[in-house]
């Protein structure tokens, strides 16, 4: 998966259209918790 796809995946789940490009200063795999970390956290709050 690409950083792009990774901020993609950020945008969709806090769903916003703010400008995330900042977000491709990081590692791959820093994105990639990053997007494991929102993910984990939105669940939790839904729960």
């Amino acid at each position: 998966m690409t950083k792009e796809k990774l901020i993609e995946i950020v945008q969709g789940i806090l769903k916003t259209e703010a400008d995330l490009s900042f977000l491709l200063q990081l590692k791959k795999s820093e994105l990639e918790t990053l997007v494991a970390c929102i993910r984990d956290r939105v669940e939790e709050i839904g729960n």
